[in-house]
């Protein structure tokens, strides 16, 4: 086998540098860059498969180097961090049968390879639908498939802190003297901090588009960062995110859920709920593809639904209470307990009522015109304690 490779490389060879591009038709330029293309994926699949058993033998020792991925980075002339993907692939293919199959035929590119292997790794049931996808879906949404089926894999409170746990900012001066920067974040905070950097970067384009001066959009996102660690950014961002209401109350999202936050991509529900504290978080209750209802996570209270509670709650809900100055509105589910900020969980009591809500013991059931005042319950510990208009 060897000796074959070594004749087909030197043969591929041969052809590539005396490849004068200036004289193809522009229909043999576009099918040699498929040809290329295939022969690409094939070579990336051979190396991966052979760099697996390499990785289980004691021959990247010997060759002087700390680690297999070490080895790969200098032999493969890539990253490290390239490195490491391919060898975790490598050693992911024999459990992943259809995988390491249709990346041996050419079908699949490395990076595609790399992402269902990883995906696989969490949840083994998903390898075929994540295969079929790769064959039809663009490299970027078979990547958020792939990162969505890992998140409801590991879906949980200790997931969330793993990626929190391995944040990191880094810089250094490149060779013109300009300072670069490299980060890591945990997922919330890196949304709320791209929210900021562009709501102030689209105020800081506006503004030029005024004076007419041009800029890229990337100049303007770097002066809007600047500004924010200076103190001298102005705007305020939204963080957009979408969660099932089932996966929220769950704690973890099942096949066919979402919680993602937009221009990030696929999060634990842990992330969403540390978002909702802030007020930021939107959750969809949805059947099937369409959205049946649109409720505010946030302790937050939003104008629309102030003005819908004061209209439905003129006074203290309790029954038998007529106290009508000086409301506080309450989620009658807890906040804290996964209730969420929407008029079905929310409701205005006095001062008096809250405060045996919120220490005594006391519940809220029922609904408007309806309502009952129960004792025997936890505290809510936590309450919002949102004054009432």
């Amino acid at each position: 086998m060897i000796d074959r490779v070594e004749a087909m490389t030197e043969a591929l060879r041969g052809l590539v540098s005396g490849l004068d591009p200036g004289a193809l038709s522009a229909v043999d330029a576009a099918r040699l860059v498929e040809l290329f293309a295939e022969g690409e994926r094939l070579c990336a699949a051979g190396r991966t498969l052979a760099a697996g058993r390499v990785q289980r033998s004691p021959a990247w020792r010997d060759a002087g180097f700390a680690s297999p991925a070490r080895w790969m980075a200098a032999r493969a002339k890539m990253t490290l961090g390239q490195a490491i993907a391919s060898m975790e692939t490598a050693g992911r293919l024999d459990r992943l049968p259809e995988l390491r199959e249709t990346f041996a035929r050419g079908h699949l590119s490395e990076t595609q390879a790399v992402e269902i292997a990883a995906a696989a790794a969490a949840d083994p049931a998903a390898e075929p639908s994540l295969v079929d996808a790769a064959g039809h879906e663009t490299v970027d949404a078979l990547r958020e498939r792939c990162r969505a089926v890992r998140v409801a894999a590991r879906s949980d409170e200790s997931a969330a802190e793993r990626i929190r746990r391995g944040r990191f900012l880094r810089s250094w001066t490149d060779r013109d003297g300009a300072v670069r920067l490299d980060g890591r974040f945990a997922p919330d905070d890196g949304a709320r901090l791209l929210a900021r950097v562009k709501a102030e970067a689209e105020r800081l384009q506006a503004e030029a588009r005024r004076s007419r001066q041009r800029e890229g959009a990337d100049a303007y996102a770097a002066d809007a960062l600047v500004g924010l660690a200076t103190g001298g950014a102005v705007s305020q961002a939204v963080v957009q995110v979408e969660v099932d209401a089932a996966a929220y109350e769950r704690g973890r999202v099942l096949p066919g859920e979402r919680s993602v936050i937009r221009g990030v991509g696929p999060v634990p529900v842990e992330v969403v709920r540390r978002l909702a504290r802030d007020g930021v978080v939107k959750l969809l209750e949805r059947d099937g593809v369409e959205v049946t209802r649109v409720a505010h996570l946030g302790r937050a209270i939003p104008a629309h639904l102030r003005s819908a509670l004061e209209a439905r709650d003129p006074t203290c809900v309790v029954p038998g209470c007529d106290v009508r100055n000086g409301l506080e509105i309450d989620h009658i589910l807890p906040y804290a307990r996964g209730g969420h900020t929407s008029l079905a969980n929310l409701a205005r009591l006095c001062r008096y009522h809250h405060a045996q809500k919120t220490h005594r013991g006391w519940r809220l059931e029922g609904h408007p015109g309806h309502w009952r005042w129960l004792r025997g319950g936890a505290p809510d510990k936590t309450p919002s304690r949102e004054r009432a208009p």
